[in-house]
């Protein structure tokens, strides 16, 4: 008899210890941000601005761990690693949906996580050297019309979100502009104002002091509207090519099973902190436009965002593997 009921005491314990732990507030203890990319890039830029508020309004601290490699897979599959108890998210990006497509090796998918929250746009932009004949779109795509596959377009990588651009922008115009990767966007701006490629798709934080200091030219971003930085460049849609949209984008993604309290907090931490006047300038200066949406709308954007690069990806033929 004693036995039972020491049984049943340790049972009870048991049972109260784990209620209290399910009803203890999110979070209470440090948190981490995984950042898939190297530091000094935009996302970690990003994921450093948010860490700081957030730990402010968590009264935890929030640290970011950059684990890049792998096409960002890396990063991903650190996250996957920790358990689902939403003190370890990603800062996904663009790459997290088109990796399976361009490598079937890469098994880490978008579907492995639940969405948290949209953090920010960050758009790519065509450019062009200062001295280009080229002024507008249509003049692009005269030239490519009057010499077929005469005219070339830069990225900074196979399967990047600059080199995807190229490739929606030569379905949507009927053209075939040449690809030329580049490891990364200097070399690739480079041969740009040397006249050794003739335009070039890159993300636009990368561009903006180009285009600043006049060496290159905007010709359209890629976003659905204007971007704050460059006014005055129209988007694709504008200047001839309705439909065109790309968005290079950064999200917050946690583990699939994640509780739904401790998506909520950092949901509600993300937007809080996205509303801040100070962060919404320091992201217009790297390019980058705020959003923070609800996990069911992040959730929507990301099954768009797979459904639309799957076609672009299967269409052009791109494969990195």
């Amino acid at each position: 008899m004693k036995i039972l009921h020491r049984w049943l005491a340790a049972a009870a314990w048991a049972a109260m210890s784990a209620g209290a732990a399910l009803a203890a507030p999110f979070p209470a203890k440090p948190l981490t941000i995984v950042v898939p990319t190297p530091p000094g890039g935009t996302t970690d830029l990003v994921a450093r601005l948010l860490a700081e508020k957030l730990g402010a309004s968590f009264g935890q601290p929030v640290v970011v761990e950059n684990r890049p490699g792998g096409a960002t897979t890396i990063g991903a599959q650190a996250v996957l690693n920790q358990p689902a108890d939403g003190y370890t998210v990603l800062m996904g990006t663009f790459a997290t949906v088109t990796n399976p497509y361009l490598n079937k090796s890469i098994r880490v998918a978008y579907t492995d996580f639940d969405p948290v929250t949209l953090v920010v746009n960050t758009p790519n932009v065509l450019v062009v050297g200062a001295a280009s004949p080229f002024r507008s779109l249509k003049d692009l795509v005269a030239a490519e019309k009057a010499r077929p596959g005469g005219v070339s377009f830069a990225s900074t990588s196979n399967g990047g979100s600059p080199h995807l651009s190229g490739a929606l922008f030569n379905s949507l115009a009927k053209v075939q502009l040449m690809h030329v990767p580049y490891p990364g966007s200097a070399p690739a701006i480079t041969d740009l104002l040397g006249g050794h490629v003739d335009t070039m798709f890159d993300n636009l934080p990368a561009s903006l002091p180009q285009i600043h200091a006049g060496k290159v030219r905007a010709l359209a971003v890629t976003t659905s509207q204007r971007v704050p930085a460059l006014p005055e460049v129209p988007t694709f849609a504008e200047a001839g090519f309705p439909g065109y949209e790309v968005n290079a984008w950064f999200g917050l993604l946690a583990r699939k099973g994640t509780p739904p309290a401790a998506i909520e907090a950092w949901n509600q931490g993300v937007r809080a902190a996205l509303d801040m006047q100070d962060v919404r300038q320091k992201l217009s200066g790297w390019g980058a436009i705020p959003v923070g949406n609800t996990p069911a709308q992040f959730a929507a954007y990301l099954k768009a965002e797979d459904q639309k690069w799957a076609r672009v990806i299967r269409d052009a033929g791109i494969r990195i593997d």
